[in-house]
């Protein structure tokens, strides 16, 4: 009985399988570019200075951006805008946001929102200092 196992073991394991090799279907992949609001980021907060920001901000503006990062930038824009404290910095954003806003298959509705909540939230703080003096802020 083993020296049966022992031979139909070694007919097993001497049997030449040949396997057709089915074609794996390949994945084709597309290279793309780095999106535009992540460089946008990566050169802001790179600046050191208002004046490299303005740089970058200025070298961004030439650049075309594609339908489909316009969000990405918008928002990115957005948080530099509240984190700014340099006027020309500020108006130069609010200029990307305005030229933004007029791309082709975005809506801006978001924009308008963060707009009309500033500048609610600036006149109620410029109300609020005023109070205790006799300023009029115009």
């Amino acid at each position: 009985m083993a020296a049966h196992l022992k031979k139909r073991v070694y007919e097993e394991f001497t049997k030449v399988v040949q396997q057709q090799q089915e074609e794996v279907a390949t994945k084709k992949l597309r290279l793309t570019k780095p999106s535009k609001s992540a460089a946008l980021h990566i050169d802001l907060c790179k600046a050191t200075s208002p004046a490299d920001a303005l740089q970058y901000l200025l070298q961004f503006a030439r650049k075309p951006v594609e339908a489909e990062s316009v969000e990405g930038v918008v928002r990115i824009l957005s948080e530099h805008y509240y984190k700014e404290n340099d006027p020309s910095v500020r108006l130069k954003i609010a200029s990307l946001l305005g030229l933004l806003s007029k791309t082709a298959g975005f809506s801006p509705d978001c924009i308008m929102d963060d707009a009309i909540n500033i500048l609610q939230n600036k006149s109620k703080l410029q109300f609020k200092s005023c109070r205790g003096s006799s300023q009029v802020i115009q």
